[in-house]
């Protein structure tokens, strides 16, 4: 392994994480850079593996400045280190010290691509290995997978992440059990706006923290059933046009995610979302608030979790068109949607019952705490929809408000996994342990 083990932010003499980041070929290659510079200032020991078209966007010398070690892009290098190899040695030899680099993949206690273009996650999707990253990427031990160590954060075009095919295999990926964190929406380099764009580095940094101190931790919630909700509703104007609202699914999925990571048997009641669906799971897809709670009413019985993490619709049309309106101007008589939660507050179940609170207003999040019979609320800002990141506050009845950081949504998940764990070990459903 060329160049010297970090040590700079390892307290009490711990070994620092071991990192392989992968950079391929996208516009976003150079935001790897800061990257690799909060991994540094970390203390974390760092490894660049770069593709053949990532170093024609950013050359190796920066990466090798940052990191303290020469990229490795070559699955069977044409020169070698005197220190390890002689004029003399036969081409079996040097292909042997070559192959010696796929030792990166069990060296590396972390392994993140940023960014991660169509073409790395086509070829991880169907276990195709023709350059050193994606041999890498195949060779990386089973233990670090499924521990959600190996991160994957897509960028490129917004037709392209919109593409079946990309979306077919990402889906596989997360099914895998790689972790998926972005992309973002926003203007993207090609001038285009929409979803494609790569996540922010201190939100990828902060994925690897979590991915390397807390998922691990995860609670073992084998043989419970949980139900999830995700995304929005969307109510018909007309044939063509909704009433909707700005939520991207990505909490709802997330969160769906984690509960099967901690091996509870997960259905995930999706309406329309911006993100792919996890596999794994029974999945039902929904449109509108009144098939949401028809699809709620009929799997709560079976429940021993509710996580009511949908962004609902609250109004609909009173009276939908069944043709396009074509008039000039137009009023509309709008009605209350069901509300699902106070739905599921009137029926006879034994399951643990999550709600979300998207308001600020602690006030209001205990109203809706007592009035719906909630065993946990999740209030978050108005900017939570469409982002990346989450900044809750968790409130259960006789208990104060606990205000969480910013974080990832992903990272999110997890935590509101180890809380759901606490409130059933309260119950006396899971023991302690």
């Amino acid at each position: 392994m060329a160049g010297a083990r970090a040590t700079r932010g390892a307290a009490g003499g711990k070994t620092p994480p071991r990192v392989l980041l992968g950079v391929t070929g996208g516009i976003a290659a150079y935001k790897a850079l800061e990257l690799v510079r909060l991994f540094r200032k970390a203390g974390w020991d760092v490894q660049v593996v770069m593709t053949r078209h990532s170093r024609k966007l950013v050359g190796p010398e920066s990466f090798s400045a940052l990191s303290g070690r020469p990229v490795a892009h070559e699955l069977f290098p044409r020169t070698h280190d005197a220190r390890h190899m002689t004029r003399e040695a036969s081409s079996m030899e040097r292909e042997a010290l070559g192959v010696k680099h796929i030792d990166l993949a069990a060296w590396a206690d972390l392994v993140v691509v940023a960014p991660a273009t169509a073409n790395i996650l086509g070829k991880l999707a169907s276990g195709i290995a023709d350059d050193l990253l994606s041999t890498l990427l195949l060779a990386v031990p089973a233990a670090t997978l499924d521990s959600g160590k190996v991160i994957l954060v897509p960028a490129m075009n917004t037709h392209m992440w919109q593409h079946p095919s990309v979306q077919q295999n990402v889906g596989r990926l997360i099914e895998n059990g790689y972790t998926i964190v972005g992309p973002e929406h926003g203007e993207l380099a090609c001038g285009a706006y929409g979803a494609g764009r790569l996540v922010d580095p201190q939100t990828i940094f902060r994925a690897c923290e979590f991915a390397l101190q807390e998922k691990a931790r995860i609670p073992d919630l084998a043989g419970k059933r949980v139900l999830v909700t995700a995304g929005r509703t969307e109510e018909p104007i007309d044939p063509v046009r909704i009433i909707t609202n700005r939520s991207s699914g990505r909490t709802g999925t997330a969160i769906a995610q984690a509960f099967a990571a901690a091996r509870a048997s997960v259905t995930l009641i999706a309406g329309p979302v911006a993100v792919p669906l996890p596999q794994g799971m029974e999945l039902i897809r929904v449109s509108t608030t009144e098939q949401m709670l028809k699809a709620v009413l009929t799997h709560i019985h079976r429940a021993d979790v509710l996580v009511m993490c949908a962004a609902v619709a609250d109004f609909r049309p009173a009276r939908p068109a069944r043709a396009k309106h074509h008039q000039n101007s137009l009023e509309l008589a709008l009605k209350r949607t069901p509300d699902i939660l106070t739905n599921v507050s009137r029926m006879s179940h034994h399951a643990l019952v999550i709600g979300f609170s998207l308001d600020p207003s602690v006030t209001r999040a205990r109203t809706k705490l007592r009035t719906k019979n909630l065993d946990l609320v999740v209030a978050n800002d108005y900017s939570t929809p469409g982002v990346e990141t989450i900044k809750a506050t968790l409130i259960a009845p006789k208990a104060k408000p606990r205000s969480l950081p910013e974080m990832p949504k992903e990272r999110f998940a997890y935590r509101l996994v180890a809380e759901t764990a606490r409130l059933l070990r309260s119950r006396k459903e899971v023991p302690n342990g």
